[in-house]
């Protein structure tokens, strides 16, 4: 089950137009014969029940969506009922996907209060007053320099955030590069004390409302679960539909620096061609010149991982270098994640529900580098 479209007019006309495959056909139907096969294998061998794989180049936009948004009730068992087909209005997971977009809100509000990403930590959270965490600054948190474990190793079913905020406090001693969700919910809760606002709140005021990323959020409503790709079966949860899959995320309520969002391809496509052109969809300025540039450029600290990290986004991670030459990039867990080219015409989005109904396979990142490589080259055809 596939849906294709193509938009003729630049990407800021995603919510004012109508499925109107008048322009770029040729492209839509190089990118179609490219990409539906992998997509439809990749589904008869189980590796996800939805997919969207977004395009722009140029900011004109082409389309293909395949899948049902959940197949299965269990881990063994099918879905007793049937489930709407994927198409653009399917929100996903965004899992770590989050978290450039919580990188771009706190350093628009940090440049908003006259602040920049050198502020300490420790002037907006009282537990980084102390000890290692006096050094630790907002730049350290979103460019994963801090020091900070992966995961909540410490983490249970129950835990609060008063738990978290007790038990995450040590950091490496040279820490150099890690990439952490505790991090990043640090730095989630750092800019709430920033804002004097929920997460929820300021995310909403500094991104997705000025990009026009009218779909995405934290906690969409139950009554839309036919518009979002389900994720994993958890034994103490259940079939995870339309709630976090992310695990410290879920325990924290569902909206944390690290996971949490919910989004379609096209909002998240807002996202990555705003990183490229700097531009809203109404065509103004969407981050200042030192906000892009904090955005985009990697910090010193990261050549022994093998790609460049900027403060949120990833430069030059291994699956987008078949995309360009400097591509801005980041993935989720759930089987998400977008690229675009910083010196370059595009964009792309690949989204997917990997994870459902278990995290078992990862066939799904070989396909993501086919995605990415068949994107930069698609070219109009006659």
């Amino acid at each position: 089950m596939h849906n294709i479209v193509a938009f003729p007019k630049l990407f800021g006309y995603f919510y004012q137009m109508t499925f109107l495959p008048t322009a770029s056909v040729s492209q839509v139907r190089a990118l179609e014969a490219a990409v539906l096969p992998l997509l439809d294998d990749a589904q008869a061998r189980g590796i996800f029940s939805a997919a969207a794989v977004v395009v722009a180049t140029d900011g004109i936009v082409s389309e293909i969506y395949s899948g049902t948004v959940r197949t299965w009730d269990t881990a063994e068992r099918a879905a007793a009922i049937s489930w709407p087909a994927t198409d653009c209005d399917t929100r996903f997971d965004l899992a770590s996907v989050t978290k450039p977009v919580v990188a771009a809100a706190f350093l628009v509000e940090l440049e908003a209060r006259g602040q920049s990403s050198e502020l300490l930590v420790s002037e907006l959270l009282p537990e980084f007053a102390t000890g290692p965490l006096a050094r630790v600054t907002v730049a350290m948190l979103l460019g994963h320099t801090a020091g900070f474990c992966t995961e909540w190793l410490s983490r249970h079913d129950g835990a609060s955030i008063a738990q978290f905020r007790a038990d995450e406090q040590e950091t490496a001693a040279h820490p150099g590069h890690q990439y952490s969700c505790v991090g990043y919910i640090w730095a989630g809760l750092a800019l709430e004390a920033l804002a004097q606002q929920s997460l929820a709140e300021v995310l909403k005021a500094r991104v997705l409302a000025p990009l026009a990323m009218t779909h995405t959020g934290f906690h969409p409503p139950i009554e839309s679960l036919g518009q979002i790709a389900a994720t994993e079966f958890q034994g103490n949860r259940g079939l995870v539909h339309g709630e976090v899959h992310d695990e410290a995320s879920w325990t924290l309520g569902g909206a944390t620096g690290n996971a949490g969002l919910f989004g379609t391809a096209r909002d998240v496509m807002l996202f990555a061609e705003a990183l490229r052109t700097g531009l809203t969809t109404q065509g103004t300025i969407a981050f200042s010149p030192a906000v892009l540039a904090a955005l985009r450029t990697p910090i010193s600290t990261t050549t022994a991982v093998g790609f460049g990290q900027a403060l949120g986004p990833r430069v030059n991670d291994s699956w987008s270098r078949a995309f360009g030459s400097t591509v801005l990039s980041h993935t989720g867990f759930t089987g998400t994640a977008f690229a675009t080219q910083l010196d370059g015409r595009r964009s792309v989005v690949f989204f997917t529900n990997r994870v459902h109904p278990t995290r078992a396979s990862t066939a799904v990142l070989e396909l993501r580098e086919r995605i990415a490589e068949i994107a930069a080259r698609i070219e109009e055809q006659p």
